[in-house]
């Protein structure tokens, strides 16, 4: 697996390879860009369920900026293994995050955009 960062590359990589949104982050101040990965080495059983774990990984996405933390935790639970367990440790620690947000909601300005930096 391998991590690129903006929307540049994206679409190009899309023709050839699973390309899956991660975080999105500022680092010291500059404009949020998203991170990738891109997935290569995909166990062979893994082929016939790509399309659904796409979405399902979309999906995830999309209702982690609308906080919707209980889907989230259930589609991290359906994900964590698959894509050849090569993106397990950020299923991990977003779901790590997740946690602490059910505990603690964060302010009415959070965007999920990650500061680094």
């Amino acid at each position: 697996m391998n991590i690129i960062f903006g929307t540049a590359e994206v679409a190009k990589l899309q023709e050839k390879y699973i390309v899956l949104e991660l975080d999105t982050v500022t680092i010291r101040s500059s404009s949020p860009i998203t991170a990738y990965c891109v997935v290569e080495n995909l166990p062979l059983e893994e082929f016939a369920k790509v399309e659904v774990f796409k979405k399902l990984h979309t999906d995830l996405m999309d209702n982690y900026r609308k906080r919707n933390w209980h889907f989230c935790i259930q589609a991290i639970d359906t994900l964590m293994g698959f894509w050849g367990k090569q993106i397990d440790s950020f299923y991990q620690v977003l779901k790590t995050r997740i946690l602490a947000y059910i505990e603690s909601e964060p302010d009415t300005a959070w965007t999920g955009v990650i500061p680094k930096g």
